[in-house]
């Protein structure tokens, strides 16, 4: 009787043999290590001018010029629309010679300064004068009546001049401060009416740019009238929404990233504020930083995707992407152990410089990775490493 044993064994499989029966494929390969990969997290929001005001005018008038328009760019101080001057010019002419009126009263016109003294003034010189006279006359007729040459009623005329006299040079001494505060009041009202016609110039408060016009060449302004909106374009305030999960991570200084929506710009700046509580609606931590934008390319309102560097010093795994084959949605990498390939199923993270990718799970360090990964690749294959 014949026995018919079955023969077994790895080329009884003709997909192994094929393997086997292969010759042994030259691969290029990278050993995994351990790096420097920055913790980040990522969040979408929108940049915010750091300074808007509606910039108005301070004093009426009728628009004489007007130095600016849509997208003007401005310095601090620059004029950006100039009103009438003559109204304002005639008061001031007005109030220097209301100061100069009662410098005159006071005896001070031709002095420097405004410093002046009662005594010194002619008002008071004047009733001093007259109250010295009375005094001696007094101090003469109280001697002579006691000496019985003159009569009561002499005495005691003599006695109410002086008194008269004491109180008109108080009155003199008391209209003398009143012409002071009157000079320090018109001096207010001079420099007022110089502010006023300051005013009729109205200037840029920061350095920013013109998003809007208001005001029209010859039109009559009012008090606080609107003439241009103003915003500031260095820097920039972007504001974000952390989802609350990630939101402890977030501290002040750290250094944060944005990318406006279709553009390959990216500008760098840091978290300066965060808000004391979690919105409820979304469960986010709205933080803000700041972004410098000394060129003027980002435009306040740009809706922008940001990055916050949360850990400069994390450790991670960053292979090359060419390392990397998905197909149906699943991403593997050959890894080559013994000379042969082994797949793996991993976990990528961001896309990093140098064409790179960041490999959360599959990967460990000391894994030999194939590079040119292809389609001619399968697991169990030999391979020799170039």
């Amino acid at each position: 009787m014949l026995a018919i044993s079955a023969c077994s064994g790895p080329y009884s499989n003709p997909k192994v043999a094929a393997k086997e029966s292969q010759p042994p494929l030259p691969v290029k390969v990278q050993k995994a290590v351990l790096a420097t990969i920055p913790e980040i997290i990522t969040a979408n929001g929108e940049l915010f001018a750091e300074e808007q005001a509606t910039v108005g005018a301070k004093v009426p008038g009728r628009v004489a010029r007007l130095h600016v328009d849509l997208g003007s760019v401005v310095n601090a101080g620059n004029t950006l629309v100039e009103l009438e001057r003559d109204d304002y010019e005639f008061r001031v002419r007005q109030a220097e010679a209301l100061v100069q009126q009662t410098r005159a009263r006071l005896g001070i016109l031709n002095q420097p300064g405004d410093e002046v003294k009662p005594e010194e003034t002619a008002i008071v010189r004047q009733a001093n004068a007259a109250l010295r006279e009375a005094r001696y006359i007094f101090d003469t007729t109280t001697r002579l009546q006691q000496e019985g040459v003159v009569s009561k009623i002499d005495f005691e005329k003599a006695q109410v001049r002086l008194q008269g006299t004491e109180a008109q040079y108080q009155t003199a001494v008391e209209e003398v401060m009143q012409l002071r505060a009157q000079l320090s009041e018109r001096r207010a009202q001079l420099a007022l009416a110089r502010q006023q016609l300051a005013d009729c110039v109205i200037k840029a408060p920061f350095s920013g740019a013109v998003t809007r016009r208001q005001a029209s060449l010859g039109e009559y302004l009012p008090v606080n009238a609107a003439v241009v909106l103003l915003v500031r374009q260095h820097p920039l305030r972007v504001r974000l929404e952390v989802p609350e999960r990630q939101a402890s991570k977030i501290r002040s200084g750290q250094q944060i990233g944005i990318r406006l929506e279709g553009s390959p710009l990216q500008r760098w700046g840091r978290v300066l504020r965060l808000s004391p509580a979690i919105e409820a609606q979304n469960r986010s931590l709205l933080i803000e930083g700041e972004i410098p934008n000394q060129d003027g390319a980002l435009r306040p309102g740009s809706f922008v995707e940001g990055t916050i560097n949360v850990n400069p010093n994390a450790q991670g795994i960053a292979i090359a992407l060419t390392a990397l084959v998905s197909f149906a949605g699943i991403e593997r990498m050959y890894v080559v152990s013994a000379g042969v390939l082994e797949d793996r199923v991993v976990k990528t993270g961001r896309r990093l410089e140098g064409e790179r990718v960041e490999v959360l799970e599959g990967i460990e360090p000391g894994d030999v990775v194939v590079l040119d990964a292809s389609d001619r690749m399968a697991k169990g294959r030999k391979v020799t490493v170039n």
